[in-house]
C-alpha cells in the first residue's frame, strides 16, 4: 500500500478516535449562573445542572470499540422520589420504573436494583446507605425495607413490624446500626436494628402536639444522634434527642416568609445547614441549626435552577473532577445537593454550596 494512504488512513483513524474521546469529559456549564439568593445579595448556592439522564451529566467511559459497536443507552429517570449519594454514587428512587438506579459519575455507568432478578421492587420511595454500602429501600407498595447488599444486590433483610400489622414507609435513615422508618400508616417512626431487622421501638402517634405527627414524610439523623422528623400536615420539623423526647421545632405551617406548607424529604450539610424539600411552596428550605431561617433554595416555575415540586434531597461532599468543572469559577464550592423533582421536564437538579470568591 502506498505510504500516501497508510499516513491518510492513520489520520482518519487517529480523528475518529479523538472525536470519540472528546464526549468522554463533562462539559463545562456555558448557561449563565443561576445563583441563590439573586443579585445584588451575596450569593451562597448557584444552580450547576439539570438533567434526566445520566449522560446529560457525565459521558460514560468508553472504549473506541464500544463506541464503533454503538455505545451504551443513556440511563434516565421517569418519576424520581428519594435520592441518596455516597462514594461518587447517586441512588435514586423512581416509582414508574419501580426501581433504584445506581448511577456512577465517576465512570457514567448504571445498573438498576430490585429491577427484576433477587426482588421486584413495587414503590420504591427513599433509599438511603450505610457504612458498608448496603442500600436500604423504603417501598410502599411492598410495605417494607428492603435491605440489598452493595456487592450482589442481594437480599439480606426485610424490615417489617410483624405480619399482622401493615407498614407504608415513605423515608428512612440509618446511623449507627440503626434503622429510623417514617411509616404514615400509624404517623410514627419505626426503629428497626439493621443487623436482625427486629423492631425494636417506635415513637410518635397521630396529633398535632409535640411528639406527634400527620403523615411524616421525611427523616434524617444528625451527628450528635439527634433525629430530624418533616411532619407533611403540621408544616414543620420536629427535633428528637437520642431517647426520642421531643426538644423543639423548625418551621411552621402557613404561608409567610420562613413558613412551610408541604415539607417532605431532609438533608444535613456537613456544614450543619438542614435542607427541607417543601413541594408545596416548590423550594427547599435552608435553616441553621438552630432553626433559624438562611434563605430559600429554587422556584416553582420550569426553568433553569427552578424546583417545580421537590421530593428528594442528597448531600455529596464531592464529586468526579468531570462535574466538578461546571462551578463557576467565581464560586468556592464547599459541598453539593441533588434535588429530585416530581413535575417539571428536568427531574433532577444539582446545586454547589459555598460562597463567591
Amino acid at each position: 500500500m502506498p505510504q500516501k494512504v497508510i499516513m491518510k488512513s492513520t489520520l482518519i483513524i487517529v480523528g475518529l478516535l479523538f472525536a470519540m474521546c472528546t464526549g468522554c469529559v463533562t462539559q463545562s456549564n456555558t448557561t449563565k449562573p443561576v445563583y441563590f439568593p439573586a443579585p445584588p445579595a451575596t450569593p451562597h448556592v448557584v444552580h450547576l445542572k439539570s438533567f434526566n439522564h445520566l449522560h446529560d451529566l457525565i459521558a460514560p467511559q468508553q472504549s473506541w470499540v464500544e463506541k464503533i459497536r454503538g455505545g451504551l443507552a443513556s440511563p434516565f429517570v421517569s418519576a424520581p422520589s428519594g435520592i441518596a449519594y455516597r462514594d461518587q454514587r447517586l441512588y435514586i428512587c423512581d416509582t414508574a420504573q419501580s426501581c433504584v438506579h445506581s448511577w456512577n459519575l465517576a465512570t457514567g455507568y448504571a445498573s438498576k436494583i430490585g429491577d427484576g432478578g433477587y426482588v421486584t421492587l413495587e414503590i420504591p420511595v427513599d433509599v438511603a446507605i450505610d457504612d458498608n454500602n448496603n442500600v436500604y429501600i423504603a417501598d410502599t407498595g411492598r410495605g417494607e425495607v428492603i435491605i440489598f447488599n452493595q456487592s450482589d444486590h442481594k437480599v439480606s433483610h426485610r424490615l417489617r413490624p410483624n405480619s399482622n400489622e401493615p407498614m407504608k414507609p415513605v423515608a428512612l435513615t440509618v446511623q449507627a446500626g440503626k434503622v429510623y422508618v417514617a411509616d404514615i400508616t400509624t404517623h410514627r417512626i419505626l426503629v428497626f436494628d439493621a443487623t436482625s431487622g427486629k423492631l425494636e421501638t417506635s415513637f410518635g402517634e397521630p396529633g398535632r402536639d409535640s411528639g406527634q405527627f400527620f403523615f411524616p414524610m421525611g427523616i434524617e439523623a444528625t451527628n450528635n444522634g439527634q433525629l430530624l422528623v418533616s411532619d407533611s400536615i403540621n408544616g414543620q420539623v420536629q427535633r428528637f434527642n437520642k431517647e426520642f423526647m421531643p426538644l423543639t421545632t423548625i418551621g411552621s405551617l402557613g404561608n409567610r416568609y420562613g413558613d412551610m406548607g408541604r415539607p417532605r424529604h431532609l438533608a444535613i450539610g456537613p456544614d450543619g445547614v438542614i435542607f427541607v424539600a417543601d413541594t408545596e411552596f416548590a423550594r427547599v428550605h435552608m435553616y441553621d441549626n438552630d432553626g433559624q431561617l438562611l434563605m430559600l433554595l429554587g422556584g416553582p416555575e420550569n426553568q433553569p435552577g427552578d424546583t417545580p415540586m421537590p421530593t428528594g434531597l442528597a448531600i455529596a461532599p464531592d464529586l468526579p473532577p468531570a462535574i466538578r468543572a461546571l462551578v463557576p469559577q467565581e464560586f468556592d464550592a464547599q459541598y453539593y445537593l441533588f434535588v429530585s423533582n416530581t413535575l417539571g421536564s428536568h427531574r433532577i437538579s444539582l446545586y454547589a454550596i459555598g460562597n463567591l470568591r
